[in-house]
């Protein structure tokens, strides 16, 4: 697709299809395949060509049509859809784009208005050039009032992550001072930190090819003869250089060509070359929303105006509070209190802590042990590892652990795995200081279910001898199973409960660890009973995190999210039904929610490790443009809740695809 370039201004009647009409006639004048486009034009009578499109059409020579769609009212193009009983279509909008970008070198967009004039209800012109990962040219007028206007503009742009390219004074009327049209270019270029191409003068007959060509003659456009700038095997070489990776293999990793990520929209990542990619596993299991959701964006950009961070020692915050506040509101019942960590291990361990203080401060110091379950996977953290037992992950750190009690993991045999937990805490239950469970799926284990069921059985033994229930939905939590938290979906009450990941809707790194009003009153005493809890991090509740969390959960009561993971676990189950589960080499699906994962085998027996199965779907389904990690030979599904369908279906069919590629026959 060629490079897309779009012409905003700093308001109407900046001269924004002279700029963009000239820079088209003078770039081809110099042999380049460059085209311009007019996508939305409003105050066009229906049945008329659009003024401005018009103008674009000849400036990019024969057989350019440079106009999509026109609307009578010269209004915002939100406002104008609506008195003619019209819904504006964004994504038909950014296809047709995208269509005409195929067909040329370098693509002229001409926007509507400025950068935040509304096309749709939810949108504005900045979403669509995001969208299309267009850099941006902005055009002023050259007088008395451009330097605010253009400040506010290219903050704008900025604040959005587009690439700005700099901005064009534009004499509209042919009658500004030359001096100070010079001087405001000076200090646009000095406050906005941001190059100023030149002074475009007044074009007396903008219907003359020449005419446009000779009024750029005396704009610096470099910039958009020279290819865009892509520091990928910059990048690549620094991080060979220097990065250790987690979870990642260094000999495969130096051998691999890795997806370098510049931006994200929706569920599409995009590397450097503008290529998307289908984020399939939502950046690590985190991203709720998708990619620069405008809400979230806006609630981080209005918190950092503020302040960035503040400790939580000793003194609080606004986001911190009304964010505990709000998720009390929401967490199972029972839970009062919120302890704020960073990531989800760091939350386990302040749940691990909680539990066995809270037990000696109850009078019950013999009881200081942990029971597991067979495969759990709760952190890499030492506390975390300990209640955890997922190999490889943990292989050779026991020096560093401390011992748990495991009982089998309930996948594939909830009633051995209960028999063991009961016939356990029989025998040595006045020793348990709590339970610790994934509720409805060990998550890193290969997306290993069980029932509801038996999590209510359980956690009902788990209380019937004295021990704590520890829910661990750093990974389930926030809809990945088709209810805000799965042990409360599930119907049962934990005592202390762990979240993270989906918190601030994958945007920052933020835990929480929730408790019950009983266990926070044995933390209280006198100074000198010790009873304070000793732990805690630099970065608790960041005033940041806090208020993009916030803003998450607004999102999931404003746009149903929980609806829209239930649509999509719903379609998931059908496209994978239909077109992985018969596969060769397909052993099992499992799913729960959204969270779904494709065991690969050959027959009933795994395949050699050393055959690197999974990675090699993986790498076949990046092929395809779509984004997946494996957990060993188990392929994991699990993308942001609002994924479409359309997208689910093309993320199946790729790692259907992959699957194939990999294991033929």
């Amino acid at each position: 697709m060629a490079r897309i370039v779009a012409v905003t201004g700093t308001g109407t009647g900046v001269g924004k299809s002279v700029l963009t009409a000239s820079l088209c006639a003078a770039l081809r004048g110099r042999g380049m395949d460059c085209r311009a486009l007019k996508p939305l034009e409003t105050g066009v009578r229906p049945g008329e060509p659009g003024e401005d499109a018009a103008l674009l059409g000849a400036a990019s020579g024969p057989g350019w049509t440079a106009g999509i769609e026109t609307l009578e009212l010269p209004r915002s193009p939100l406002a104008a859809a609506r008195a003619e009983d019209r819904e504006l279509d964004l994504g038909a909008l950014e296809a047709a784009i995208a269509g005409a970008a195929r067909r040329c070198a370098l693509l002229l967009v001409e926007g509507v208005g400025g950068l935040l004039v509304p096309i749709t209800a939810g949108s504005t012109v900045r979403d669509l050039l995001r969208r299309l990962d267009a850099e941006v040219l902005v055009a002023a007028t050259a007088g008395l009032g451009t330097i605010s206007h253009t400040a506010l503009t290219v903050e704008a742009a900025r604040s959005a992550g587009l690439r700005l390219l700099g901005v064009v004074l534009i004499d509209v009327d042919g009658g500004t001072d030359p001096g100070f049209a010079a001087e405001n270019a000076t200090q646009i270029a000095a406050q906005c930190g941001v190059p100023v191409l030149g002074i475009l003068p007044h074009v007396g007959d903008a219907r003359d090819a020449d005419a446009l060509a000779a009024a750029a003659a005396g704009l610096d456009v470099s910039s958009l003869l020279l290819p865009r700038p892509d520091p990928t095997g910059e990048v690549v070489a620094a991080d060979r250089r220097h990065v250790w990776h987690p979870f990642t293999q260094t000999g495969e990793w130096r051998d691999e060509t890795p997806l370098v990520v510049r931006s994200g929209q929706g569920c599409w990542l995009v590397d450097w070359s503008g290529r998307r990619h289908l984020d399939g596993i939502s950046s690590l299991w985190c991203t709720v929303h998708g990619h620069a959701h405008p809400s979230l964006d806006a609630a981080l950009r209005e918190q950092l105006g503020r302040i960035a961070h503040s400790t939580f020692l000793g003194q609080t915050h606004a986001p911190g509070a009304l964010l505990a506040e709000e998720l009390v509101g929401v967490a199972p019942a029972g839970l009062t209190r919120v302890f704020f960590s960073e990531a989800g291990a760091a939350a386990v361990e302040a749940a691990l802590r909680i539990a066995l203080l809270a037990q000696r401060h109850a009078g019950h110091p013999e009881r200081t042990a942990f029971v597991a379950l067979g495969e759990a996977y709760h952190g890499d953290t030492a506390g975390a590892v300990s209640v955890g037992r997922s190999e490889p992950f943990h292989t050779g750190l026991d020096p560093i652990l401390f011992p748990a009690v495991r009982v089998p993991s309930p996948h594939g045999n909830e009633a051995g795995s209960l028999r063991a937990l009961g016939e356990l805490l029989a025998r040595e239950g006045d020793r348990v200081a709590a339970l610790i469970v994934e509720p409805r799926v060990q998550a890193a284990a290969g997306m290993l279910t069980h029932s509801d069921r038996w999590l209510r059985d359980a956690a009902e033994l788990a209380h019937r001898h004295g021990a704590l229930v520890i829910a661990d939905e750093v990974a389930t939590g926030f809809g990945r199973t088709g209810d805000l938290f799965a042990s409360g979906g599930a119907g049962i009450a934990p005592d202390i409960l762990c979240v993270g990941k989906g918190l601030t809707g994958g945007y920052l790194p933020l835990s929480a660890t929730l408790a019950t009003e009983a266990i926070f009153d044995l933390f209280t005493g006198p100074y000198a009973a010790h009873r304070t809890l000793y732990y805690g991090h630099t970065y608790t509740a960041n005033p940041l995190a806090c208020a993009v969390a916030r803003a998450s959960l607004r999102l999931f009561d404003e746009e149903d999210t929980l609806a829209s993971a239930r649509r999509l676990a719903a379609t998931l189950e059908r496209l994978t039904s239909e077109r992985v589960s018969g596969l060769p080499g397909v052993f099992d699906v499992r799913r729960r929610g959204v969270m779904t994962g494709i065991e690969l085998r050959d027959g009933d027996t795994p395949f050699e490790p050393a055959r690197r199965v999974g990675r090699a779907v993986t790498l076949a389904a990046r092929r395809r443009g779509v984004v997946i990690r494996p957990l060993g030979d188990v392929v994991v599904l699990n993308p942001p809740l609002v994924m479409s369908d359309a997208e689910a279906d093309l993320l199946v069919g790729a790692v259907a695809g992959a699957i194939e590629e990999a294991l033929p026959g």
